[in-house]
């Protein structure tokens, strides 16, 4: 008797579907749908931009067939937070960025976008701009709070709101909410000019998105010891908010409003705030328990954006560089010396280093990307003050007056301000997402002296990497819930019932890993370098990722809210 091969053993015993015809079949693929289930050996079809059938479909054929055995076959992930938008991404003329090659290599078909209060003034042109060039990956707008703040407060936005004000952008958010499409608000109150908005601000504006189910995400008010934008000389009657600050606001607007809730790319870093993911959890847990809708997402690596320039000299040390064209050709060296005749800050310089330098986990989490001596490259900024026997403020002083002229600092560097650890409780909780917090890059563009500029290793390994690392590798969580992290509970997350999940019905957002092979191939030093082991990507049913091969083709859609009525022009109603 001859044996069937045990995926073809194990097809047999799921009840067969009725024999039909497909426009795409994934046959014999190992399918983890998105809701947490165990894996199965089932075969999946498409019709159109819906998945049609998973199951037993022997009996049917395809005009496409793709044999996926030894396979996992899972709903596309769903970021929730990408920085997408803007001249060098979606809003491109270029159709090779408008793919966001990046982004769908690692399996990526959906992403809420706008982050960070960040959005353009207009929505419905943002929207239309989309629909009409094309995009490779779906994606769900976003209001931004400080964009409101623009359009109400005008250039007077450093300070709190009025009242007048705030109900200004109440009524921008409700006409976004109501007739343009808009998931909810994005927050970035540790930059300009959120960080002026008072918790009661963030609350009124809050209530708004209740009646519509919109969602309120936030890059809270500080991540640490300290917003980055502290510095203690130049804020000495400041006390600045912490992490555990910027929390209980949080909690608070969603305690007090019962809107869901996302903490965006959670961390802790500094004294007292890195190594503690443990406490800000069961500070978390307990609001969830008493009914706050919380979630938090989070990318795969240790370094974060502002990590990825880290200069350990303050600005007002380093002079103001002219506007224009040509900002590189400024002699940061000459600047700084002309600073440091100024003996009386000295003591300021040194305790603003120390400052950035802790928030930043110390001298042992600094390495050296680029220096005129070659040496220094891939060292620690720690290894180098024992190399040169030099005290933390001595090394900040040596690496700029010795080091490139055109560079503040005097090189690039790169900080790894999380703890590993940290990232691994986050991502072990049930309600923890996945984020990129990534733009779309090109990577024979990140080459010279653009390989360390607006790229990250997280703009092009973190679902590779939360999968491959955190998953199999670290064992925080199975690759059921790895992949139901990524997926559905985004989608929750989102209202989105019709994607993050392989059901019948569903739109055919589909990626298809290779387990055995997928890895991140991204490093501290190579930031821009597409992944492994994601063999096909599919978007509405389209291929984008062909056989590993990107296609570059643009079947990406502006998504709607569900419950709301569909996107309305403003302009046809009138």
């Amino acid at each position: 008797m001859k044996l069937l091969p045990a995926s073809l053993l194990a097809l047999s015993l799921v009840t067969a579907v009725p024999a039909r015809e497909f426009d795409l079949i994934l046959r014999y693929g190992t399918v983890v749908d998105g809701t947490g289930a165990s894996r199965r050996i089932a075969d999946v079809g498409v019709v159109g931009d819906s998945i049609a059938a998973v199951g037993n479909l022997s009996g049917s054929r395809g005009k496409r067939e793709i044999d996926v055995r030894g396979r996992i076959v899972a709903p596309g992930f769903i970021d929730l937070h990408g920085h997408l938008d803007g001249p060098s991404g979606l809003n491109s003329p270029d159709p090779r960025r408008r793919a966001a090659q990046n982004m769908l290599a690692q399996g990526i078909t959906s992403s809420a976008i706008n982050p960070d209060g960040r959005q353009p003034n207009s929505l419905v042109e943002q929207r239309k701009f989309y629909e009409d060039n094309g995009i490779g990956l779906n994606v769900a707008l976003f209001n931004g709070h400080n964009t409101l703040r623009a359009m109400v407060m005008g250039e007077d936005q450093a300070r709190p709101a009025t009242r007048e004000e705030i109900g200004k952008m109440q009524d921008i958010l409700r006409r976004g909410l109501e007739i343009e499409g808009s998931f909810g608000l994005t927050l970035g109150v540790e930059y300009f000019s959120g960080h002026y908005s008072t918790a009661d601000e963030l609350v009124d504006l809050a209530r708004v998105l209740a009646p519509y189910g919109g969602v309120y995400t936030s890059h809270v008010r500080s991540q640490g010891i300290s917003p980055m934008w502290y510095k203690p000389s130049v804020h000495r009657d400041i006390k600045p908010p912490t992490l555990e600050d910027a929390l209980a606001e949080t909690v608070r607007v969603a305690e007090e409003t019962g809107v869901t809730t996302v903490i965006t790319h959670m961390k802790g870093w500094g004294p007292g705030y890195r190594g503690e993911a443990a406490k800000w959890v069961a500070y978390l847990q307990a609001a969830r328990d008493r009914g706050a809708k919380l979630y938090m997402d989070l990318y795969a690596f240790n370094s974060t954006g502002s990590d990825g320039n880290f200069i350990m000299i303050p600005p007002w040390a380093l002079g103001e560089p002219p506007s224009g064209p040509t900002p590189e050709d400024f002699d940061y060296r000459a600047a700084f010396r002309s600073i440091m005749e100024d003996t009386a800050k000295a003591g300021d310089l040194e305790r603003d280093v120390a400052h950035q330098v802790a928030l930043k986990g110390g001298a042992e989490n600094v390495v050296v990307l680029e220096y005129p001596e070659a040496s220094y490259v891939g060292q620690t900024l720690a290894a180098l003050m024992e190399r040169r026997k030099l005290s933390l403020i001595e090394m900040a002083i040596a690496l700029q007056l010795e080091g490139n002229p055109r560079l503040p600092g005097g090189a690039k560097m790169r900080a790894l301000s999380l703890d590993q650890a940290d990232l691994e409780v986050y991502y072990a909780q049930s309600w923890t997402s996945t984020c990129t917090d990534g733009s779309i890059v090109l990577p024979e563009e990140a080459v010279g002296p653009r390989k360390y500029i607006g790229t990250n290793r997280r703009h092009f390994g973190t679902y590779p990497q939360r999968i491959a690392y955190y998953s199999q590798e670290r064992k925080v969580d199975s690759l059921e819930e790895a992949i139901r992290k990524s997926t559905s509970l985004a989608a929750e997350i989102l209202n989105l019932p019709d994607r993050g999940r392989l059901v019948a019905g569903g739109r055919a957002d589909i990626v298809v890993i290779d387990l055995a092979n997928l890895r991140d191939n991204t490093t501290v030093a190579e930031p821009s370098v597409y992944p492994s082991g994601i063999d096909h990507v599919f978007v509405n049913g389209v291929a984008v990722v062909d056989q590993g091969n990107r296609t570059q083709a643009l079947p990406g859609r502006v998504l709607d809210p569900v419950g709301r009525p569909a996107f309305r022009d403003p302009a046809a109603t009138r």
